[in-house]
C-alpha cells in the first residue's frame, strides 16, 4: 500500500543555516515550491576524472552470476569521517570492490554526527556536493523534492532488481521511503533492533545465596535485591541496584511502555521510542510506587535516582563492589568483565532473563526503530546518469545473496565456515576487535553505518562476545520484545511535538522523581492531580499528534 504522506520538511530551527532559510524555504509541496538549489554550478563529481569518463571503469562483468549486475565504476561519497574509517578497515568491503570493480572515493567530513548534516546543507547549496552521501530522511525529502537529488524509483526499476525485491517484500519499509508522488529520494539504513539487558554480578548472587532461576516477576527481583543488600551491608555505600543517565528505564518492567499503532498512541513516542513511558498505563502507578520502595529501603543508588550519578560513578561502583545488577545497553555486561577482573579475580557478569507478569507473560522490553532515519543514502542530482547507475548497482549488490552474505559473514573459509547450511564464524571476536584503527579486519557490527544494506540478525548477534551472543539469541525475540515503529512527522507536527516536548518530558521525569524520592507523597489523589496537570501541559495533545503521524505514515 503506497501511503499518501507529506514531503517533509526540514526542521528550519535546528538543521538549516539562514542562508538555506533564504534558498530554499520550506521545502513543502503545499507551499509550491520548485528546485531551488543553486544551478550550473560545478559540483566535486562533475569537475573529477571519474565522473567525466561516465563513472566507469574496467572491472566487474554485466548481468554476472555474483550478485551484481553492473559495469564497475567509481563515484565519490562525502561520510562522517567516523564512518570512513570503519568502512576503509572492513576487509568484506574490499572484498566488495573487488567483486564488483567498484570503488567508493570517500570525502571525510566532520567526526561531530549533527555537524554532518549541517555540512551536507552547506554543500548542497553551495553546489559542492559529492556524487553521494548520507544525511536524514527530512533533508533527503525537502532537497530531492526540490531536484538536487535524484529521484531513486526509476533507478531502482531499471537497474536494482534486488532493492526492488525488498521494497516489494517490506511494504512498511516501501511506504515509509516513498513521498507522495510516487518518488524515492533516499534509502535508510536498516538497523539492529535491540533492547538492553537485565545484567549481574553472578558471583554476588552466588555468595549471597541468591538463585537467579527463581527470578521470574518484579517482586521476585525485589527479593533479590533486598538479600543482596543484606549479605553486603558491611560494604560502604553498597546498593544492589545502579545505573545511568535516566533511571526511569523500568517501564518494561511495570507493562508501562509508550506505544503507537493505527488505533492509539499511548505516551512519549516522539524521539522516545526506546526508553518512552506512558503514565497512564495502568502499571505506571505501580512503577513508581516499587521505585520508591527500592529507594526507601536502600536497594537504588539514591545519587543515581537524585540525577546525580555519572557514567563513571556507576562504571566504578560496578567494578569496585559497591553494586550487582543494572539495566543498560546490550554490550555493556561484556565490556564489565573485561574490566571487572583487575578489582576482583572472582568477578563474572552474567545475563538474567526478562521478566513476567504474575501471569507469566513476559513483559516485553522496548527496541528502537528497525530503520535509521539518520541513515538516507542519495545521490546527488547534477552526478552523470552513469555514476548514478554505478552507485544505484553498487548498493545493489548487497541486496543480492551474495552481498548480503559477503557484508554479514565475509569470506567462506576465512571468516565463517558452513556446515550442514548453518553459518559459524571462524574469526574471533575479541581478536578483530582488539585491532588498532588503521589494520584490516573482519568486523560484522552492523550497528555501525558502512553500507546502506539488508540486516542479518543471527549474523550481527553471533559477531559478538559469548556472554552477548547467548543472550541475544535466546532473548531479542518476538516473544520478549516491542519493536519500535519508524514515522514520518510533517514539519507542522515536528515542530509543535519539539516544542511540546521539550518542557512536557522534563515534567513528567521530574514529578515522576519527585514521588520515588518522596518530596511528594505518593498516593492516588496525588498521582490523579499530577496526570491531570500533565495532560493539560499537553500530553494528551502530544499522543494525538503521533498518532495523526503514524496514520499519515502508514494508512492510506
Amino acid at each position: 500500500m503506497r501511503n499518501k504522506k507529506k514531503v517533509l520538511s526540514i526542521i528550519m530551527a535546528l538543521s538549516m543555516t539562514a542562508a538555506a532559510l533564504t534558498a530554499c524555504g520550506t521545502g513543502s509541496k503545499e507551499a509550491g515550491n520548485t528546485q531551488s538549489v543553486p544551478e550550473n554550478t560545478a559540483s566535486t563529481a562533475d569537475t573529477s576524472s571519474a565522473a567525466e569518463a561516465g563513472g566507469v571503469t574496467a572491472g566487474a562483468n554485466e548481468n554476472t552470476e555474483s550478485g551484481y549486475v553492473g559495469n564497475g565504476g567509481t563515484y565519490t561519497m562525502y561520510l562522517r569521517s567516523t564512518f570512513v574509517d570503519w568502512i576503509n578497515d572492513l576487509e568484506w568491503y574490499k572484498e566488495a570492490e573487488k567483486r564488483t570493480g567498484v570503488t567508493v572515493e570517500y570525502q571525510k567530513g566532520t567526526s561531530v554526527e549533527n555537524d554532518v548534516y549541517t555540512e551536507v546543507d552547506q554543500m548542497v547549496l553551495s553546489g559542492t556536493l559529492t556524487d553521494s552521501t548520507m544525511c536524514k530522511q527530512d533533508q533527503a525529502n525537502i532537497y530531492g523534492a526540490q531536484g538536487a537529488f535524484y529521484d531513486l524509483k526509476p533507478l531502482i526499476d531499471e537497474y536494482a532488481p534486488h532493492i526492488k525485491a525488498y521494497l516489494e517484500e517490506n511494504p512498511d519499509y516501501e511506504s515509509l521511503v516513498t513521498n507522495a508522488d510516487g518518488s524515492i529520494y533516499g534509502l535508510l539504513v536498516e538497523g539492529i533492533q535491540k533492547g538492553s539487558f537485565v545484567f549481574y554480578r553472578q558471583d554476588h548472587f552466588d555468595k549471597a545465596g541468591v538463585d537467579v532461576s527463581g527470578i521470574k516477576t518484579v517482586d521476585d527481583f525485589t527479593e533479590a535485591l533486598r538479600a543482596l543488600k543484606a549479605y553486603y551491608s558491611d560494604v560502604p555505600n553498597y546498593y544492589p541496584l545502579n545505573g545511568r543517565e535516566t533511571p526511569l528505564r523500568f517501564q518494561s518492567f511495570f507493562n508501562c511502555n509508550s506505544n503507537i499503532s493505527a488505533q492509539e498512541s499511548n505516551g512519549f513516542y516522539y524521539n522516545n521510542v526506546e526508553m518512552g513511558y506512558d503514565i497512564h498505563a495502568d502499571g505506571a502507578y505501580d512503577m513508581v510506587r516499587t521505585m520508591k520502595l527500592w529507594c526507601d529501603e536502600g536497594l537504588i543508588n539514591p545519587e543515581w535516582i537524585a540525577g546525580a550519578f555519572s557514567e563513571g560513578d556507576w562504571e566504578a561502583a560496578m567494578w569496585e563492589g559497591r553494586g550487582s545488577v543494572s539495566f543498560d545497553f546490550y554490550t555493556r555486561p561484556a565490556a564489565f568483565n573485561l574490566e571487572g577482573k583487575n578489582y576482583d579475580p572472582d568477578y563474572n557478569m552474567a545475563i538474567m532473563d526478562f521478566l513476567s507478569d504474575k501471569n507469566g507473560n513476559p513483559l516485553k522490553v522496548q527496541t528502537d526503530t528497525k530503520y535509521n532515519q539518520k541513515r538516507a543514502t542519495v545521490i546527488n542530482a547534477k552526478a552523470s546518469e552513469e555514476t548514478a547507475k554505478t552507485i544505484i548497482q553498487f548498493i545493489d549488490y548487497f541486496y543480492s545473496e551474495e552481498g548480503q552474505t559477503l557484508a554479514n559473514w565475509g569470506v567462506e573459509g576465512v571468516s565463517y565456515e558452513e556446515t550442514d547450511g548453518q553459518k559459524n564464524y571462524i574469526v574471533s571476536y575479541d581478536d578483530e576487535l582488539a585491532k588498532p584503527d588503521g589494520e584490516m579486519e573482519w568486523s560484522f557490527l552492523s550497528d555501525r553505518f558502512t553500507i546502506c544494506k539488508p540486516l542479518d540478525t543471527t549474523a550481527f548477534y553471533s559477531f559478538n562476545s559469548e556472554i552477548v551472543k547467548d543472550a541475544a539469541l535466546r532473548l531479542f525475540t518476538d516473544e520478549y520484545l516491542q519493536y519500535g515503529i519508524n514515522i514520518i512527522y510533517s514539519d507542522e507536527q515536528s515542530e509543535e511535538l519539539a516544542t511540546l516536548t521539550a518542557s512536557l518530558k522534563d515534567s513528567c521525569d521530574a514529578g515522576i522523581i519527585a514521588f520515588i524520592r518522596g518530596t511528594k507523597e505518593l498516593n492516588e489523589e496525588n498521582w490523579k492531580a499530577f496526570l491531570d496537570e500533565m495532560d493539560a501541559a499537553g500530553y494528551t495533545r502530544m499522543e494525538e499528534l503521533q498518532l495523526e503521524a503514524y496514520n499519515n505514515t502508514y494508512m492510506e
